[in-house]
């Protein structure tokens, strides 16, 4: 099947939920029950995703552009502060939701890489529907659309495998979001925003995610065991490969922090100032 890329113009919406905690005098509850939210619109180049290394594009060494813009990769997340909007709009929970906010690609097409890494895909108006995943309370779903990759005339080509594949992520996803819930954060007694925050600092060591990691990429080549611990703007990884290609390590450390990324094998996309660790 044919899939347009997406560039760093063309944005993406939808609709979900999210936490909501009314302004006295009405007492917050324990936990902020889920209330609809306007998941509003955002461009693929988003400013702090870009800067915090969320945002991943064919901006290497060579760049590979399309109406002279990057063109989004896989992996790519619009990244933090999207400011989606509650119903009602009145919302205290809104500082502990925009910066932890996701929407990215669930699908890429595998057999086709631009500066090494396999292109994104998502459209709304296609065949099929290629969803985003975004950020949502109690789950995060594929409930968002990019809007105008339609308009863009360079297609790649997706298998029925990287359907599947994309599938197999989209769920593992929801099933580490679920696992997340039940973890007792908030016997921790760090409060709402550090619940948030170690929730979201411990998704990239579930277990399931880790699995359905390592099935997807056996799929498409050398399977790949990745864990990671952190949060957008300062984390660690890990990944491991049980049959590396000749000349590659088969364990590979990595990081980030604002404009900086890098692992052991001097390998990798960085946004903004390319460093490696």
């Amino acid at each position: 099947m044919k899939v347009n890329v997406n560039i760093i113009i063309d944005f993406s919406f939808g609709f979900l939920t999210h936490g909501l905690i009314l302004p006295p005098p009405v007492p917050p509850p324990p936990k902020p029950p889920p209330t609809f939210s306007v998941e509003m619109i955002a461009t693929f180049m988003w400013t702090l995703g870009f800067a915090m290394n969320q945002n991943k594009f064919t901006n290497g060494a060579k760049p590979v552009t399309h109406k002279g813009m990057w063109i989004a990769l896989d992996g790519h997340d619009c990244g933090m502060m999207i400011p989606d909007v509650t119903i009602p709009p009145v919302n205290l929970w809104y500082p502990m939701m925009w910066p932890f906010s996701s929407r990215k690609p669930s699908f890429a097409a595998s057999t086709v890489k631009m500066n090494g890494t396999a292109v994104a895909c998502a459209q709304w108006i296609g065949l099929p529907p290629l969803p985003m995943m975004t950020c949502g309370e109690p789950v995060s779903v594929p409930v968002c659309w990019s809007a105008l990759s339609v308009t863009n005339t360079v297609q790649v080509g997706m298998t029925f495998l990287d359907l599947i594949i994309g599938i197999i992520g989209i769920v593992a996803s929801v099933v580490t979001d679920l696992l997340c819930n039940l973890l007792p954060l908030d016997k921790t007694g760090l409060g709402f925003f550090g619940q948030v925050a170690l929730g979201n600092a411990l998704k990239g060591l579930s277990p399931v995610s880790i699995l359905a990691g390592f099935l997807t990429s056996s799929l498409t080549g050398n399977a790949t065991a990745s864990a990671s611990v952190g949060l957008p703007f300062a984390n660690v990884s890990v990944s491991y490969t049980p049959n590396p290609d000749a000349g590659s390590p088969s364990t590979v450390f990595g990081g980030a922090l604002p404009f900086i990324r890098g692992d052991t094998t001097r390998a990798g996309q960085a946004a903004g100032i390319p460093v490696t660790l």
